[in-house]
């Protein structure tokens, strides 16, 4: 009996004992695992700006177009002024826009970030965040705002080229200029344009790199423009041209003189003027922006109507007035003795005296005597000559002619009686 006892008794420590060790490795397994998970646990674990540390945050530009970007730099120093651990994480946040990446690690105290503004405008206030370096609700050096496309909007200038349309209308370049604080461009920016008059190309033109935008406005008559951005607006005025016109004063001479006629163009217009003389002829005086004076020499007396054709801008306007010609000034012969006629006085020798008409220039003055002698020639006098002739018994008309230096012919002409 005591055999089968200690059998048995030495069957129940083996048991015990494989029982002991398989709990030993499982408590040991156990405890391996719940290291490893420690360690991995530790492993992510971000790294923080510590107690008192201060973070400073800047951006590159203050200023950004809709859909722009510029970088943001966070310097984080712990409360002795030196730089935080290297990897220490710093996270970004903003009410406008976006930050990339969301969160970024120290090297040397710096840590950076790129703010995109998106297609919106507004003012963004952009915070930097570690640890118990600022608290999220204070805006401090840890914060910074970026004014966004139209919002950072500070002036409008509009300008139009030309500012005046002929009076028949026409096409301007009206450009709004739009800067922000300190004079700088604002790039693309929206800008709403209208106008009081006339029709716009379009209602609406973004800045282009130099802070422009330009519309097209077609107009006839006098036309205010407005351009506006985000409260901001300016305007420009485009005027219209005086109605082309001229007005017409003449003065005539005579026949062979130069007549004139003063053409004076209405105010403020620049019209190309023709003028018909009325004689077949014309002449093109060009642009004519301010009183002129054309001068046209007639051959035969009369009246003749003088018209002036103003074009200006597609306008075309026609006045006309009339200029009376006299004759032509002729030369004069007279009986200088006898007295002519028949009696006692009348003899066969006759002076006569001969005056020019020096008004056109004398080219040369013949006297024919009528009675089939050779005509005398005085040549190109100038002051008044006298003449003798002797006739056979009778009445003979004298006539002196006068040729001037256009080559046009005057006559005058005297009886005289002669006796034995």
């Amino acid at each position: 009996m005591r055999g089968v006892g200690k059998v048995e008794e030495d069957r129940r420590v083996r048991h015990v004992r494989r029982v002991t060790a398989g709990a030993v490795r499982r408590a040991a397994a156990l405890c391996v695992a719940a290291a490893a998970l420690a360690a991995a646990a530790c492993d992510k674990v971000p790294l923080l700006a510590p107690t008192g540390s201060t973070i400073t945050l800047t951006a590159s530009s203050t200023i950004v177009p809709s859909g722009g970007s510029t970088q943001l730099t966070a310097f984080v120093n712990e409360s002795s002024g030196t730089p935080v651990q290297n990897g220490t994480s710093v996270r970004f946040v903003t009410d406008i826009g976006t930050v990339a990446p969301a969160e970024a690690h120290t090297q040397n105290g710096m840590a950076t970030a790129t703010f995109n503004a998106g297609g919106g405008s507004g003012v963004a206030t952009i915070r930097a965040l570690s640890g118990a370096a600022a608290n999220p609700a204070t805006e401090g050096t840890n914060a910074v705002t970026i004014t966004v496309g139209s919002a950072a909007v500070d002036t409008v200038t509009v300008r139009a080229s030309p500012s005046v349309v002929p009076a028949s209308g026409g096409t301007v370049s009206v450009t709004a200029s739009v800067v922000g604080t300190g004079n700088r461009p604002l790039v693309s920016v929206p800008v709403t344009f209208s106008s009081t008059n006339g029709t716009l190309s379009v209602a609406s033109a973004v800045t282009d790199a130099d802070g422009h935008a330009t519309v097209q406005l077609t107009t006839n008559r006098e036309s205010v423009v407005t351009a506006a951005v985000s409260g901001k607006q300016g305007t420009v005025t485009v005027t219209v041209g005086a109605t082309a016109g001229v007005s017409l004063t003449a003065t005539g001479a005579a026949a062979g003189l130069p007549s004139s006629v003063v053409v004076t163009p209405t105010a403020g217009t620049s019209s190309r003027v023709i003028l018909t003389w009325g004689d077949g002829s014309s002449s093109d005086l060009g642009l004519v922006s301010a009183v002129t004076t054309a001068t046209h020499v007639y051959s035969n007396s009369g009246a003749y109507t003088i018209t002036a054709t103003a074009t200006d801008g597609g306008q075309t306007f026609t006045t006309s007035t009339v200029v009376t010609v006299a004759a032509r000034p002729s030369v004069t012969i007279a009986v200088a003795s006898p007295a002519g006629g028949s009696g006692p006085a009348a003899t066969t020798t006759f002076q006569f005296t001969v005056t020019p008409n020096a008004a056109n220039g004398v080219r040369s003055v013949k006297v024919d005597f009528g009675d089939g002698s050779t005509a005398l020639d005085l040549g190109a006098i100038t002051t008044a000559a006298s003449v003798t002739h002797k006739f056979t018994a009778g009445t003979y008309t004298v006539r002196a002619t006068q040729t001037d230096n256009n080559n046009a012919d005057t006559t005058a002409v005297v009886a005289v009686t002669a006796t034995p």
